[in-house]
């Protein structure tokens, strides 16, 4: 099993559907129909039933690998598919000029969620642990991947909270997607990622920026209890109550404490068409005039720390 004891560090094992840790004795959890399911995991999955279930959907009722394989192709923002779109991917495979293209490895997805990533892993004969807090999204995932064909053989899957869950140092990639901002001791899951990695692995993480300018305005505390576009978003489920995106600075900060060095550290160019995604369709003309505007003035004009999210790879 690809999980050790959250205390001994000893490999956990599994007994008449019980996990336990041979060594210290501690239980963990249960595997429930092929699924590991930690402990206290079970109840946290009412904001992603709110704010995804339907918009994925209506994108992904009917998906198969013929469409998995044509939204490859579509690699900015302009041209998105609707279903990662919605959940908060800016630019695919944004890792690959930085470190290549990641195949043959051995990778954990650290928040699974549900979006491109993992099939793509899978796609490029890579090992893949995938987990989530919220056992729906875990679910939802595993159901795309039934229906694009991926090699269910290739992937464990997890119910489990990152800020406990420790692994044997085993994995040549660590992935973070749009997960940390959403927890609130990072500092804890840095640590247990330095711990998973191979010598020579690598952590890759893409995360949204607290001061983006209209990030900054439904998330800040200033103007409460006056801030109606910010209670617009939280009553509609777009955000978690008291949600708050990265500050980078002492985000880079707690990377370092924990052991990791920072080889990239890049800003997404999407400045106009992230807060325009929600209301402009995707592959239209007025998509892309606000992605060639995007691209040829506002990313040279305007700095990193307003962009709307950055990109970092760290390795131990």
């Amino acid at each position: 099993m690809l999980f050790s004891c959250f205390e001994c560090a000893r490999g956990l094992k599994v007994k008449d559907d019980k996990i336990f840790c041979t060594e210290c004795g501690a239980n963990y959890g249960r595997m429930d129909n092929g699924l590991i399911v930690f402990d206290d995991c079970l109840d946290k999955h009412s904001f992603f039933e709110k704010q995804a279930i339907q918009r994925l959907d209506r994108f992904y009722s009917r998906y198969d690998r013929e469409q998995f394989m044509a939204d490859l192709e579509k690699v900015n923002l302009w041209q998105m598919d609707e279903g990662n779109k919605r959940v908060g991917i800016a630019k695919k495979f944004w890792w690959e000029p930085y470190i290549g293209k990641i195949e043959n490895k051995s990778i954990l997805e650290l928040g699974c969620g549900v979006n491109y990533i993992v099939p793509y892993f899978l796609e490029c004969d890579n090992k893949v642990v995938a987990f989530d807090i919220c056992r729906e999204s875990v679910e939802y995932s595993k159901k795309i991947l039934t229906a694009v064909g991926a090699k269910m053989e290739n992937i464990t899957y997890a119910v489990a909270d990152a800020r406990e869950a420790r692994f044997p140092a085993e994995f040549d990639i660590v992935n973070i997607s749009n997960v940390l901002h959403h927890i609130d001791d990072k500092a804890a899951v840095f640590e247990r990622v330095h711990q998973a990695l191979k010598p020579d692995g690598k952590l890759i993480i893409v995360e949204p920026n607290y001061y983006y300018p209209p990030r900054w305005i439904i998330e800040t505390d200033v103007f409460d209890p006056l801030n109606f576009v910010k209670k617009y978003f939280v009553d509609n489920d777009l955000i978690e109550k008291g949600e708050k995106a990265i500050i980078f600075g002492r985000m880079i900060r707690q990377l370092k404490e924990a052991g990791f060095k920072i080889d990239v550290r890049e800003k997404d160019d999407n400045y106009l068409g992230y807060f325009t995604v929600y209301w402009v369709k995707e592959m239209t003309a007025m998509a892309k005039a606000i992605f060639l505007a995007d691209q040829r003035i506002f990313t040279k004009i305007l700095p990193r720390v307003i962009a709307p999210f950055q990109y970092i790879v760290a390795s131990k």
